[in-house]
């Protein structure tokens, strides 16, 4: 049976024999992923099954059980519904390993290793980072960031989406002392980049050096916003990985927070301290000339 086109109906050739939901939802799967449900076709759009009542016809099932399969490969986080706009596959991009303590290794711009490098987070250096224009605002500080940035007045947040290779990678956001504008950071307010970065910035407008930073990790449960950007499902698997960036200058004072969500599901986050390798540097959690797994121990033996 030739392909079907995304989001068109399939082979009018219906089965007679009805299958129940869970063979239909490994059938289904099966098919996304040899190409012949949902094939790609080298665009950027997303992938959109056929109508439920298409997949009822082939199948020889009832709404009930289609829906029963879809459902099973929802929570797997193989597609994800949408009301209104039907089930899209849900594509799993290859693992990015990003080093977070990049720019305190001498790995930052200029310093001659090759690497691609966005903000505090290192790359290799053949993957393309684009950013979305800024979204700027001034708002006040919720409670938690209040906490971060031990301040309840008003807030400059710099706001944008992160792609890697043209995908969807991270979204960040920055905020910042509102009163470090009037005082000589006008820049901050201006819905465009600051190519030199903004510690760069601050420490020559204001005089703020970075002398260190402070980070928070969690796991969570994606908002509706994320799931979207992300093409996330509803899967234990379909949670993000929120980093909580707090800089401080020489006398303590925490001047920036910067929030930045990743997709847990194809991000590896890591740090470094002390000697490392460069190969480790440089590539992390690449495998490696007599690497070899530890050994699964077998049933019945001792761990």
């Amino acid at each position: 049976m030739p392909p079907a086109p995304a989001g068109e109906g399939i082979d009018p050739m219906a089965r007679r024999t009805p299958l129940r939901w869970r063979d239909i939802a490994e059938d289904i799967l099966r098919r996304i992923e040899s190409g012949d449900l949902a094939p790609r076709d080298g665009s950027a759009v997303r992938r959109r099954l056929p109508p439920e009542k298409d997949l009822e016809s082939y199948y020889g099932a009832s709404r009930n059980t289609i829906r029963e399969a879809l459902s099973y490969l929802q929570q797997r986080g193989h597609v994800i519904s949408e009301q209104g706009k039907g089930t899209f596959v849900v594509d799993r991009p290859g693992t990015v390993h990003v080093t977070l303590s990049g720019a305190e290794l001498g790995l930052a711009p200029g310093s001659g290793s090759g690497e691609g490098y966005h903000r505090f987070a290192l790359v290799p250096g053949h993957r393309e980072v684009t950013v979305s224009p800024v979204k700027v605002e001034v708002q006040v500080g919720t409670e938690v960031i209040g906490r971060y940035l031990q301040t309840d007045a008003e807030l400059i947040s710099r706001h944008q989406e992160l792609f890697l290779d043209g995908r969807p990678w991270a979204l960040q956001t920055s905020f910042y002392p509102l009163d470090f504008a009037t005082k000589g950071a006008s820049r901050l307010l201006s819905p465009r980049g600051i190519p030199e970065g903004a510690v760069a910035y601050l420490r020559e407008a204001l005089g703020y050096t970075e002398v260190g930073f402070h980070d928070e990790i969690k796991a969570r449960v994606p908002d509706e916003n994320e799931k979207r950007f992300f093409g996330l499902g509803e899967s234990a698997a379909d949670a993000v990985f929120e980093t909580v960036r707090t800089a401080y200058a020489p006398d303590g004072r925490a001047f920036r927070l910067t929030v930045t969500v990743w997709p847990a599901d194809r991000t590896r986050l890591h740090y470094n301290d002390g000697q490392v390798p460069d190969d480790v540097l440089k590539a992390p959690g690449a495998e490696r000339p007599g690497d070899t797994p530890p050994e699964s121990p077998s049933p019945g033996r001792g761990s």
